[in-house]
């Protein structure tokens, strides 16, 4: 029998707990099958004779690639996120974001700097950046390969807004669902990166919302992240 004073779980509650242990244990199981086959199809790759041949062990790396990624984000969507709140240079934390696309991709974001790199951000470093590369993630597969997205970093009273915009916009019955566990109009994708980067937020006191969705100014995803001191605002600056 529960004691009176033991919080009541809420159905949500259960059901997200439910998921990210499923979520846990299908990461866990798959990711020896696919070292496996990774493993096989490199011995394969040897024994292969014809470019052709090559060309399709090389799809099957492709292959577990994408589902690597895809595992990756069902580990990150079953842990617990305890943060461990750090500083570090804001233009640090951008290098050290761009490092984790791919090449191509990161030469299709545009920074747009509306305050200080030299700014201390105080966040858990690790979690703010898987966050930001989340949302990145999603506006780069959004834009198709030669689209550009425009990462916009703005200080507000006493917080930090990361802003990532693409072109296009979506629907309204998509927009409602968009941080709904495993919803998804792409194939390849699992739906749980927009959630994943809303629970970074949340425990770090902020959150992230759909800021923008509109054909013509095109979709804006924001990060609102609290601050214990205001940034100073220095024009509009680049990495470079």
């Amino acid at each position: 029998m529960a004691s009176l004073t033991e919080k009541p779980t809420s159905a949500q509650e259960t059901s997200d707990a439910l998921l990210a242990n499923l979520a846990q244990v299908l990461a866990h199981r798959l990711r020896g099958l696919i070292t496996s086959i990774e493993g096989f199809t490199d011995l394969l790759a040897d024994t292969l004779a014809t470019p052709e041949q090559r060309e399709l062990a090389l799809r099957v790396f492709e292959s577990t690639a994408s589902i690597e990624r895809i595992l990756s984000e069902l580990q990150w969507y079953s842990r617990p996120l305890h943060p461990m709140p750090g500083r570090r240079p804001l233009r640090t934390l951008l290098q050290e974001l761009l490092v984790m696309l791919e090449e191509n991709e990161a030469a299709r974001v545009a920074l747009d700097l509306r305050l200080s790199g030299r700014y201390q951000v105080r966040a858990d470093v690790m979690l703010l950046r898987q966050a930001l590369f989340m949302l990145l993630k999603n506006a780069l597969e959004a834009t198709g390969p030669a689209g550009v997205v425009q990462l916009r970093v703005l200080g507000e009273p006493r917080s930090l807004r990361f802003e990532v915009w693409n072109e296009g916009w979506m629907p309204p019955e998509v927009a409602e669902q968009i941080f709904v566990p495993f919803f998804t109009t792409k194939a390849q994708n699992l739906g749980i990166g927009l959630p994943i980067a809303r629970r970074i937020a949340e425990v770090h006191g902020g959150t992230v919302y759909l800021a923008n969705n509109d054909p013509d100014a095109g979709i804006c995803m924001a990060l609102i992240l609290p601050q214990d001191d205001e940034p100073a605002t220095d024009g509009a600056t680049s990495l470079a």
